[in-house]
C-alpha cells in the first residue's frame, strides 16, 4: 500500500508536468503563422484520465456496496495517466497585416487562435495540482518516517 501512495503522486506530477509543456509550447507559438507544413500553428491540450486498473467494473461495484465485496474501492488503484496529445479545435485569429510575408490576397494573416488567459489560467490550475501532488507525496514520507522511528523504539 506505502508504495501505490507514492506512485499515485508520482503519476498526477508526472501528468501535470507533461501539461505544463503542452501548455508551454501553446504560448511560445502563439505569434507562429506558419508551420513546416504551411498552416498556423494548432494549440494542443494534453488528454488524461484514471490509470486503466484490472478490474474496473468491480471497483465501480464496490464504490457503490462494500458489504460481501472481496474488493475494496481504493484496491489496485494506480494514480493517473496521459492518454496523448490533441489538437483543440479552434478558428485561427485573422489580423490585417498586409505587409507580412503571410498575408493572404486579402492582406489578413492567420495567426493561431489561442486564448491567452485561458492558457494561463490553465497553467496556474496545472501548478497547483503538481504542488497538491508534492504536498501528499511529502506528508506520506514523513508518515512512513515516522512510523519507522516509533517501531524502532518498541
Amino acid at each position: 500500500m506505502s508504495d501505490s501512495i507514492f506512485a499515485i503522486a508520482r503519476s498526477g506530477m508526472d501528468v501535470e508536468h507533461q501539461r505544463m509543456e503542452v501548455i508551454a509550447q501553446n504560448l511560445a507559438n502563439a505569434g507562429t503563422t506558419q508551420t513546416a507544413a504551411g498552416t498556423p500553428y494548432q494549440p494542443m491540450r494534453l488528454v488524461s484520465g484514471p490509470r486503466v486498473v484490472s478490474n474496473f467494473p468491480a471497483h465501480l461495484q464496490a464504490g457503490n456496496d462494500v458489504s460481501g465485496m472481496d474488493v475494496s474501492p481504493t484496491e489496485g488503484l494506480a494514480g493517473v495517466q496521459t492518454y496523448g496529445v490533441e489538437p483543440m479545435e479552434t478558428q485561427p485569429r485573422l489580423v490585417y497585416e498586409p505587409s507580412h510575408p503571410h498575408a493572404d490576397g486579402k492582406g489578413f494573416v492567420h495567426y493561431p487562435g489561442l486564448d491567452h488567459a485561458g492558457e494561463m489560467a490553465l497553467m496556474v490550475q496545472t501548478q497547483r495540482v503538481y504542488e497538491a501532488n508534492v504536498i501528499m507525496f511529502n506528508a506520506a514520507r514523513s508518515m512512513y518516517l515516522r512510523a519507522l522511528d516509533l517501531g524502532s523504539k518498541g
